[in-house]
């Protein structure tokens, strides 16, 4: 009986989670296609026009943007591997605990590392902006809504 509850807790655990990427496709599939709409309001590629950054800031925030983005990209890759992995073995026809605990970890390990890494980019790109960019930067991810509100409330706002 305590296995079956320990399964049970594990798929509603990924059940919350594919809520959470659905939401998060759903709000980019509304915004045309393209994540960055959903999250920033904008093309990414967008956001140094944005911030007025000039010729010297501009090379730099490419520079350290392509690396960056390699590494999330690589990162989303190992993330989508180990999300398979559990889905199978939690569907299996004999679900193994210790398999599901460790697919589980690697996702939380990664997650992790990925989260520093944005953090860590941030700090970058805030150390070549003056204060004003700092500002417009701040407030630009702070206008994200990660529960996909923030779309409804525009449209009743206007």
């Amino acid at each position: 009986m305590k296995r079956y509850w320990v399964y049970l807790l594990l798929a509603i655990s990924l059940l919350i989670n594919v809520g959470a990427f659905a939401g998060a496709w759903f709000q980019a599939w509304r915004a045309g296609g393209t994540a960055e709409l959903a999250f920033f309001g904008m093309g990414h590629e967008r956001v140094p026009d944005y911030l007025k950054l000039d010729g010297a800031q501009l090379e730099r925030w490419h520079a350290m943007e392509q690396d960056f983005v390699k590494v999330l990209n690589d990162v989303g890759s190992e993330i989508q591997i180990h999300r398979e992995r559990l889905v199978r073995e939690i569907f299996s026809a004999q679900p193994d605990a210790s398999i599901i605990e460790r697919e589980r970890a690697a996702i939380f390990t990664l997650q992790e590392a990925q989260q520093r890494s944005v953090v860590g980019q941030l700090l970058k790109e805030r150390e070549m902006l003056s204060a004003e960019q700092r500002r417009a930067l701040a407030d630009l991810l702070l206008k994200q809504d990660p529960r996909g509100t923030a779309g409804a409330q525009q449209l009743h706002a206007r």
